[in-house]
């Protein structure tokens, strides 16, 4: 009912609305506030978008450069061994490093809780690579030296066994901590 009144007393008052027009100053007003308001949002879409493909580059390239430092590091340890050229030799240092990556890797989380190992690990490996360097130095002086070459996997093998006696060490630790939590919460 209101709109029929409404509607109605519109159309009985039609002459009185239409009796003060407004100026040509008003109505420039008003389409300079469309245009403005018609840019303001291409400029948020285009800053928007560029936004988007400097996030997508940044994060390629970071991507990338992870990558390729990763393969990097793979194959230095490969030409090393491809400059001997000793098959079995190449097997044996991928065969051992890849478990030696992998000992590292389940060492890791269980180090945290032990800062003064982690130094000492790391001294350890490093003391045992540069053994190893010296290794592959005297294989390259002396090439095909059984003796070399078994120095070589027998340091692979040490790297291993300190790795397992420190892994076997942190969870026996870290299971005596479990029984006395257990044990105080009973």
């Amino acid at each position: 009912m209101k709109r029929d009144r409404l509607e109605q007393f519109i159309a009985e008052n039609r002459d009185q609305f239409d009796l003060y027009d407004p100026g040509d100053r008003v109505w420039k007003d008003i389409s300079s506030r469309m245009q403005k308001s018609r840019r303001l949002p291409r400029i948020k879409t285009i800053l928007w978008r560029a936004a988007a493909v400097i996030i997508i580059f940044a994060a390629s390239f970071l991507v990338q450069e992870y990558l390729q430092r990763h393969n990097i590091l793979i194959g230095d340890r490969e030409k090393r061994i491809q400059s001997v050229d000793i098959p079995e030799l190449y097997e044996a240092e991928i065969y051992y490093a890849r478990l030696v990556d992998d000992k590292i890797k389940e060492i890791e989380p269980l180090l945290k809780d032990h800062p003064g190992l982690d130094n000492e690990l790391k001294n350890d490996l490093a003391e045992l690579d540069s053994i190893y360097a010296a290794l592959q130095q005297d294989l390259i002086d002396n090439i095909a030296n059984d003796e070399v070459i078994e120095a070589m996997i027998q340091n692979y093998r040490l790297k291993l066994d300190i790795l397992e006696d420190l892994l076997e060490y942190l969870q026996e630790t870290s299971k005596s901590e479990e029984d006395e939590n257990s044990e105080y919460e009973i």
